[in-house]
């Protein structure tokens, strides 16, 4: 008697999870890098996804706390990790941003921008590919390559994973779009579900994706449990 009362309390709990959205097919399996996960409808028996996202440690979440910026190039997404100063504060407040930024010395991308941000310029001694910073207090640089330098900056982030980074910006002017991810601010629609749902599915969209902001996790990637985070949202 108490098995069957803990199965039924279990799965109660694993429907409130992911909330309720119906879809008009069978059971489809979403097959990713490291998992597999199985989206049911709401006419089946099955409810609950087959896989869990992995638990974080809380060294793990320390080292995210600083996370929700990203920016998008072209087909490209790259995570940044911010620092904690009044320059970053100022700048997530103009978010987003889309900048045609130019090329220099053929391992920056820069951008003036039209307002002035606080700024705190120190001696770094040496940039590192996927470094961000502000010259000066409206000059903003992303660095594709590393290197030793004299020049002072004020530090506003770091690129997570700065694979494909330097193909990605090329070796003339770009187009980069500078935005917080997975801000509780943000408002989500059925549409926002359906677009995600497609992405998964191998779909075809109607609207470009590019710069959505779908990572309500902040790991890097559009998964499974975005969509149940993003439908709880709007639930709520």
């Amino acid at each position: 008697m108490f098995k069957k009362l803990w199965a039924v309390i279990l799965s109660a709990s694993l429907l409130t999870a992911c909330g309720s959205y119906s879809e008009d097919s069978s059971a489809v399996n979403v097959q990713s890098e490291s998992s597999s996960v199985m989206i049911q409808s709401d006419n089946s028996d099955a409810s609950a996804p087959s896989a869990q996202p992995e638990v974080t440690t809380a060294g793990q979440q320390e080292e995210k706390k600083a996370d929700g910026m990203q920016i998008v190039v072209g087909d490209k997404q790259f995570s940044v990790t911010l620092e904690s100063n009044d320059t970053v504060t100022a700048m997530t407040e103009i978010l987003p941003l889309t900048l045609d930024m130019s090329e220099l010395n053929g391992n920056e991308k820069y951008y003036y921008l039209d307002t002035a941000l606080p700024s705190a310029p120190e001696k770094v001694g040496h940039i590192s590919e996927g470094d961000i910073m502000l010259y000066g207090d409206s000059c903003l640089v992303v660095f594709y390559k590393s290197f030793d330098t004299s020049y002072t900056y004020t530090k506003i982030g770091h690129i997570d994973d700065t694979t494909g980074l330097a193909d990605a910006l090329g070796t003339g002017g770009v187009t980069v779009i500078f935005e917080m991810v997975g801000s509780s601010d943000t408002e989500y629609t059925v549409q926002d579900v359906r677009n995600l749902c497609d992405f998964l599915l191998a779909k075809p969209t109607e609207e470009d994706l590019r710069g959505k902001p779908y990572d309500l996790d902040n790991d890097g990637v559009w998964s499974v449990f975005d969509l149940c985070l993003m439908k709880r949202k709007i639930l709520e």
